[in-house]
């Protein structure tokens, strides 16, 4: 019995290790299980702070792009308005240089006469005159008589043989 009693004790000391080296498992793994939940904690919190972090950075961003997008709708609104001073300001020279072409300012009038007696048939004989009379302001009196002569000399204002009597210009003054 006394082999018998060896066995039995052996295998009691042999479970009670094994109970004793489980429980020594079980208790570490509790322990990395705590700090594994610590662990995850830790990184959540540092998550939120990281993202505090960042939001506020993009917010900085943001006001600073906003900023400079108003600032460039500033220049883009005064580089318009100084644009369209300029445009308008050329307008006006433009209009007065045409209107200096055309003789607004120095009033010489191009007076043109074509017809005279006896142009409208079966009043040939009468001694009627039927004649139309046109006036067209020019820059000056050169151009004037330039452009007097050319009407005279115009092969299309008449027919055949130039008329002194169906057609005359003359330049006036005011």
């Amino acid at each position: 019995m006394s082999n018998n009693l060896f066995y039995k004790t052996l295998s009691i000391i042999g479970t009670l290790g094994i109970v004793v080296l489980s429980s020594t498992q079980v208790l570490t793994t509790f322990q990395n299980q705590d700090n594994s939940e610590a662990e995850i904690s830790k990184t959540l919190t540092e998550l939120k702070k990281a993202k505090k972090e960042t939001l506020s950075e993009i917010n900085l961003a943001k006001k600073d792009v906003l900023k400079d997008l108003d600032e460039t709708l500033e220049e883009v609104v005064t580089y318009k308005r100084s644009t369209l001073s300029e445009v308008k300001t050329a307008r006006k020279e433009a209009l007065n240089a045409i209107g200096e072409a055309r003789g607004d300012e120095t009033k010489v009038w191009l007076v043109l006469k074509y017809g005279g007696r006896g142009d409208v048939p079966g009043l040939a004989n009468k001694g009627d005159f039927n004649f139309a009379i046109n006036s067209i302001p020019m820059k000056d009196v050169d151009t004037c008589e330039i452009m007097g002569a050319q009407w005279i000399s115009s092969p299309r204002a008449f027919d055949g043989r130039y008329n002194y009597e169906k057609m005359a210009y003359v330049c006036l003054v005011e």
